[in-house]
This record gives C-alpha cells, sequence and structure tokens, in this order.
C-alpha cells in the first residue's frame, strides 16, 4: 500500500501533537465542539509530529501551493 502523501500548511492544523491517540482524539473533540462540514484528516509529519488538518486544506503536489506560505509534507494516517 502506498502512503498518501499531501501538503499542508503547517499553520493550518486544528491540532497538533507527539501522540497519534491524542491528535485523533482531538480532532474527534474539535468535530464535535465546531460545526464541522467538511472531512478531517490526521497525518504525521516529518519531525515526527501529528496534526489535523481540514482534508480540503491540502494539496496533492506541492506546486500547488503558493510560494509566499510555509509548507510541510504529511503522510495521512486516518481520515475522519
Amino acid at each position: 500500500m502506498m502512503d498518501e502523501i499531501i501538503f499542508f500548511n503547517p499553520g493550518d492544523a486544528v491540532a497538533n501533537d507527539f501522540d497519534y491517540q491524542e491528535a485523533r482524539r482531538s480532532a474527534e473533540i474539535y468535530k464535535v465542539d465546531h460545526a464541522v462540514d467538511e472531512g478531517l484528516v490526521v497525518a504525521k509529519g516529518a519531525d515526527g509530529k501529528f496534526a489535523v488538518f481540514y482534508e480540503a486544506a491540502g494539496q496533492p503536489d506541492v506546486s500547488a501551493v503558493a510560494k509566499e506560505q510555509p509548507i510541510g509534507k504529511y503522510t495521512i494516517l486516518a481520515h475522519l
């Protein structure tokens, strides 16, 4: 199985954690507390940290992201 690699602006993260289960729990709490119409993803960055993003905020191609934005390469671990 191939990894699903997506590029995100790290500043767009809804939550960050060094523990996968805690990041996923934060995403689930966020979905309960906020009216989320779009999907959320739990992703792992190159730094080993887990982050939660709105799925629509990601770009599959780094060239599609504006050059002035900070960009991080993330592996999607869960779609919520």
